[in-house]
């Protein structure tokens, strides 16, 4: 045998201080887990983390409106669930602004289905409304009821599709192969339904009227809209407009129970059958039908992120569908801008979240008081003039570490291949 010996020059010192240099602003971390493994990520100075920020987060502003939808992590399987609309519909009696935010969960498919039609719906619906009463006689609860009924079409939609394409009754009565079969044919029909039904999306919107006296909001979901009123002595306070559509509020846990009294495993561990955290979204529709559509023809799908295992003991929890419900609140709030300054922030779970993987300790309250204090103070700052022109990025800005350039750092630059934050949506509008 041969050998070929390879002669290599030491590096000069001139080139180990470059190649010190090169890695002088990179630093680890173990985001707080304990064990041996690190994970790498880049100090920016400060004047580019704020431009990063923006530009990570897809920041815009509109005359109104500002908006920032964040999720560092860039590998594909965990890109951004998260969804927003802004518009404005000139409809009888003037401009109405329409604002909302969608939160998706264990996919894309049912998240991009209702940020596609429910803007749309919501439009159609009002506009009937405002042709049979006029604005200046329009009862609020008018309003809130079509944006309801609006909201459960929609819904109840993506279960007629299912039943339509696989009705209860010829499921059970079908062989497996009658049932490939039939999937076979119509495969392309079968795999976007069947992916909006195991897949899930919430709901958080407003609309407010073209005088900028009323604002709707309408929640389904855990996503939380917080509004923030100046006085004229400039005090600024905060009001949680929702309650939270989860397993760790009280009122949801209990409701669920009562719903199905004999089922000790209908929430485990403040889920719903030990699964999914939000109690109220569009979709899931395999928490809302009877267990034979996830045991026969949901699994393939579910599989993607379950095992066959969990697969089989969730649908075993399924006795008394549904689960997770379709009811949204909506909340009506009036005003008078000429006396007050109004914000209204309206944000996705992975906003609060935030703070609490930072070991903030604050109420939910504390939160909000935070959120409209951070945003008040930029609007009548003259500093930060970049931020200040959205207000949204100032907030996110405060949520992923404020001044603290390590932990904004840290945020934006990690080397992970998984999420180490949920997506995070913001939408801050300026009534006035």
């Amino acid at each position: 045998m041969i050998y070929s010996t390879v002669n290599l020059q030491a590096a000069t010192s001139t080139e180990n201080l470059q190649a010190l240099e090169e890695v002088k602003d990179f630093c680890t971390t173990d985001l707080g887990r304990g064990g041996k493994e690190r994970w790498t990520y880049h100090m920016l100075p400060e004047a580019a983390l704020d431009v990063e920020l923006h530009r990570m987060s897809n920041a815009t502003s509109s005359r109104s409106v500002d908006s920032v939808t964040f999720q560092p992590c860039a590998a594909y399987a965990n890109l951004n669930q998260d969804r927003y609309s802004i518009e404005e519909w000139e409809l009888p009696g003037g401009v109405w602004q329409f604002t909302a935010i969608y939160d998706g969960h264990c996919g894309h498919d049912t998240v991009n289905y209702v940020h596609k039609r429910l803007p749309s719906m919501v439009k159609m619906s009002l506009q009937a409304l405002l042709q049979s009463t006029p604005t200046t006689s329009l009862k609020p609860e008018l309003v809130s009821e079509a944006l309801c009924n609006t909201v459960r079409h929609l819904d109840e939609s993506m279960r007629s599709h299912l039943f339509d394409f696989l009705p209860h009754d010829h499921l059970t009565k079908m062989s497996d192969n009658q049932l490939n079969r039939l999937i076979s044919q119509r495969y392309s029909e079968w795999n976007a339904i069947s992916a909006r039904c195991t897949q899930g999306s919430t709901a958080l919107l407003a609309l407010s009227d073209p005088l900028k006296k009323n604002v709707w909001i309408l929640n389904l979901g855990d996503s939380i809209a917080v509004l923030g009123e100046r006085s004229l002595s400039g005090k600024w306070t905060a009001v949680i407009v929702n309650s939270m559509h989860n397993g760790n509020n009280p009122t949801e846990y209990q409701r669920i129970r009562r719903e199905h009294p004999s089922e000790s495993a209908c929430m485990t561990d403040n889920r719903v059958v030990g699964y999914l955290a939000p109690t109220r979204a569009l979709g899931d529709t395999w928490l809302k039908v009877p267990s034979v559509y996830t045991r026969r023809a949901f699994a393939p799908h579910l599989q993607d992120w379950l095992s066959p295992l969990q697969v089989a003991e969730y649908a075993s929890r399924i006795l008394t569908p549904p689960y997770v419900s379709g009811l949204p609140e909506v909340f009506h709030h009036s005003f008078d801008v000429s006396n007050q300054e109004i914000i209204l922030i309206m944000s996705s779970d992975g906003l609060p979240d935030l703070y609490d993987s930072r070991d903030v300790q604050m109420s939910d309250q504390e939160m909000a008081d935070r959120w409209v204090r951070v945003i008040g103070r930029r609007m009548r700052s003259t500093k930060d003039v970049d931020l200040q022109s959205n207000l949204a990025l100032r907030l996110l800005r405060d949520a992923v570490g404020g001044n603290n350039i390590e932990l904004v750092s840290r945020n934006l630059t990690l080397e992970m291949e998984d999420k180490w934050m949920d997506d995070v949506t913001i939408l801050v509008q300026r009534f006035r």
